[in-house]
């Protein structure tokens, strides 16, 4: 026999003469390892092995093992091979076959034992992206994908309900904040209404940029240390002297992003701007 007897459903080329214990044999390497080769290398391993079936990483140049067939010149009986690998190999197919429709039994039962539960959970969830989609934080994109699937799992049910579990936490979070102390360097400012309209429109400008919700550094709009609480400043109709007092410190952070106009209504003051380099000026041509 000069070539591979069977060949598992897939091309194989002759890769010339290599070494194998102690002996210089012809070697055929497949160009991919297919299932049925797997399932009939770990089921009938001791009839291949015969035949001069194995694995190599020699005659090719792939990152990995390939199936392999050594011209041995080793009698074997091709038919009784054959055979084996028939059965082997539907075995194999028949039990991938009831393994995925058991699967798909379970993944329809649970479809149904979810779809009631769900109901809810997939409203709140997408009023949440409506209403409030920073709140999700980096969670954001996860969340638009689950809410938009027609069916939930039992998993998806449990992700959804963590998902606005951790988005009221954050909400409480802001809300603690802004609850604490505020800072004294602005707390004085904050008692004029004209300041605190200001702070409230400034955080809603950085707001109305911030639509990664603070997920990439870009220098545009709150950064992960401020966002839950700048939007949730820019949600309030109104801000007391505290919460402007809180307002003014997270953007004195983000001043450069505000107008020098804003940033005078706020702060008192234009923040320092960054000048840019003049260009080199370029020397006169000669003629």
């Amino acid at each position: 026999m000069t070539r591979p007897p069977i060949d598992f459903g897939t091309e194989w080329s002759n890769a010339g003469t290599h070494r194998r214990y102690g002996h210089d044999l012809i070697l055929w390497v497949a160009a991919q390892p297919t299932q049925a080769f797997r399932d009939a290398y770990s089921r009938a391993r001791g009839l291949m092995v015969g035949a001069g079936y194995s694995w190599t990483d020699k005659g090719h140049a792939e990152p990995q093992m390939l199936p392999c067939w050594w011209n041995t010149g080793i009698t074997f009986d091709a038919d009784a091979l054959r055979a084996e690998v028939d059965r082997v190999v539907a075995e194999a197919a028949a039990e991938r076959e009831a393994k995925a429709a058991a699967e798909q039994e379970r993944h329809e039962r649970d479809v149904a034992s979810t779809k009631n539960a769900a109901a809810p959970i997939r409203a709140a969830l997408r009023a949440l992206l409506v209403e409030r989609p920073w709140a999700l934080g980096r969670a954001l994109s996860e969340a638009r994908d689950l809410a938009s699937a027609e069916t939930w799992t039992s998993w998806g049910l449990r992700s959804a309900e963590r998902y606005l579990d951790n988005a009221a936490a954050n909400v409480r979070r802001a809300e603690e904040r802004l609850g604490r102390t505020p800072p004294a360097t602005w707390f004085a400012r904050a008692e004029d209404e004209a300041v605190r309209v200001a702070a409230l429109e400034a955080c809603r400008v950085l707001s109305s940029r911030d639509m990664d919700w603070a997920a990439v550094q870009n220098g545009e709009g709150w950064s992960q240390a401020t966002t839950w609480t700048g939007h949730t400043l820019s949600e309030r109709a109104v801000l007391d002297q505290g919460e402007a007092a809180h307002a003014l410190g997270l953007l004195h952070g983000h001043r450069r992003q505000l107008s020098d106009e804003v940033c005078i209504a706020c702060f008192g003051e234009a923040p320092a701007r960054r000048r840019r380099p003049e260009p080199e000026e370029q020397p006169a041509l000669g003629f």
